[in-house]
C-alpha cells in the first residue's frame, strides 16, 4: 500500500483527496490513486498560478472593461460599442466612499454589492431611472464575463433590482404619434420659421422611414416610384458620423412604394441643395439627398433643436424626429393597412412589434370614439 504523503488523505469512498493553499485560498483535488491525486494537484497548481497572472486582484474594472469591449468589436455595431462606452463611464466615474476612488479604478476582486448599490444611488440623483438601469446593466454584463473567465468568484450585481421606471414611456411623449391638429400646427410654424428641414420632416411623415435611413438616401435609391432602403446613418466607435454599409437590421433592408408627397419632398430638398450648394449638388450621385444646412450629414442634435423651436412656436409639446415614423404608422393603421404590409414598410424584424403598435392605436381609437358617443339628448 503506497504511503499517503502530507496534505493528502483517503476518503470514506476509497478515493484520495489532496488539499493545498495558494495565496491564502484553499483548493482540493481528488484521484483514485495517490499518483493520480498528485498529478491532478500539480496540474491544478499550474492552472491556478497561470490564472492569477491575470486575476481579479491585478485587473481593475476599467482595465477589464477595455478587454471586454475589444472582444465585442466586429460582433456588435460600432454605435452599440460607443453607447455602451458612454453608459459604462457614467457608473465607472462615480467616486466611492469611504474608499475614495472611482468604481472603475477598483480591482475586480474588491468589488462588492455595496459598491454597485452606492453607484446606483449616486446615479439616481443625476439621471432618470432608465439611464441608471442601463448603466448598471453594462456593469453587470462586464462582471458576468469576468465570472465566466474565472477572474472573480461571484458577480456582485446578481440579485440587484432595477429602479422602477416612473416616467411615461417614450411612445407617449417624445416618440408619440402626433394628432392631425399637432401635425398641421407644426408645419405651419416650420414654414413661418423657414426651417431648412421641412422637406426632411415631410419625407419622414409620408414614408415611416427611420431618421438614419432617410438621411442616408441617395438619388440612385429612387426608381420607378419605389424607394430602396439599403443603408443608414451610423457612427464609428470614435463617434464620427458616417453612412453605413447596411441598415439597422437585415429586415430593415427593404423596398417601399413612394407616396407622391414623399417624392415632392425629395424634389424640394434638391431645389434647396442647388440654391445653397450649387448645380453640382445634383451631379453627386453618391452623396445624400437630405443634408445639413452646411452640406454635411444630418445630425440629430441640430434637428432636435430645430424641432424644439418649432414646437415652442406652435405651442405643442416637444417630440423627436422618430415621432414622424410613429405618426405615419398610426395613420396607416387607422386607414386600414394590413399588419403584414405595415411590417414590411416599416422594416420591423418581428410582426409582434407591428401588432403592439396596432393594439396601442386601436386602444386610443376606442377611447376617442367612446368619448364621442352621445348618450343624452
Amino acid at each position: 500500500m503506497p504511503r499517503i504523503p502530507a496534505g493528502m488523505r483517503k476518503t470514506t469512498r476509497g478515493t484520495y483527496e489532496s488539499r493545498f493553499t495558494i495565496h491564502g485560498k484553499r483548493y482540493s483535488v481528488y484521484g483514485k490513486t495517490v499518483k493520480e491525486c498528485k498529478e491532478k494537484e500539480l496540474t491544478r497548481r499550474q492552472e491556478i498560478e497561470e490564472g492569477l497572472r491575470y486575476s481579479g486582484r491585478e485587473l481593475t474594472l476599467d482595465q477589464y472593461f477595455q478587454k471586454w469591449e475589444q472582444g465585442r468589436l466586429g460582433s456588435v455595431r460600432a454605435s452599440t460599442i460607443r453607447t455602451e462606452r458612454y453608459i459604462y463611464r457614467l457608473a465607472a466615474d462615480i467616486t466611492l466612499s469611504p474608499e475614495g476612488c472611482r468604481l472603475g479604478a477598483m480591482s475586480l476582486d474588491k468589488l462588492g454589492t455595496r459598491h454597485v448599490r452606492d453607484v446606483q444611488t449616486a446615479l439616481w440623483q443625476r439621471y432618470k431611472p432608465a439611464t441608471v438601469n442601463r448603466s448598471i446593466s453594462v456593469i453587470r454584463a462586464v462582471l458576468e464575463s469576468a465570472l465566466v473567465e474565472r477572474l472573480i468568484a461571484w458577480n456582485p450585481t446578481r440579485g440587484m433590482r432595477s429602479l422602477k421606471l416612473q416616467e411615461k414611456p417614450a411612445r407617449e411623449t417624445i416618440h408619440r404619434a402626433l394628432t392631425l391638429e399637432e401635425t398641421e400646427a407644426f408645419f405651419r410654424a416650420a414654414e413661418k420659421r423657414g426651417s431648412w428641414y421641412i422637406p426632411f420632416y415631410t419625407f419622414l411623415l409620408n414614408t415611416g422611414c427611420r431618421f438614419g435611413e432617410a438621411g442616408a438616401l441617395m438619388p440612385g435609391d429612387f426608381c420607378d416610384g419605389m424607394i430602396r432602403i439599403e443603408r443608414t446613418l451610423t457612427r464609428t466607435v470614435d463617434g464620427h458620423q458616417i453612412i453605413g454599409d447596411s441598415t439597422k437590421t437585415g429586415h430593415s433592408m427593404r423596398v417601399i412604394p413612394a407616396r407622391h408627397a414623399a417624392l415632392e419632398a425629395v424634389k424640394a430638398q434638391q431645389r434647396q441643395n442647388r440654391l445653397r450648394f450649387g448645380e453640382e449638388a445634383d451631379a453627386d450621385e453618391t452623396g445624400p439627398i437630405f443634408r445639413a444646412p452646411r452640406g454635411g450629414l444630418l445630425g440629430a442634435r441640430g434637428i432636435m433643436k430645430d424641432i424644439d423651436l418649432i414646437c415652442r412656436d406652435a405651442g405643442i409639446e416637444r417630440f423627436s424626429a422618430h415621432a414622424f415614423r410613429d405618426t405615419f404608422a398610426t395613420r396607416a393603421v387607422e386607414s386600414g393597412m394590413q399588419a403584414k404590409t405595415l411590417q414590411e414598410i416599416l422594416g420591423h424584424a418581428d410582426i409582434s412589434i407591428t401588432m403592439n403598435l396596432y393594439a396601442h392605436v386601436m386602444e386610443e381609437t376606442k377611447r376617442r370614439q367612446m368619448e364621442a358617443v352621445a348618450v343624452m339628448p
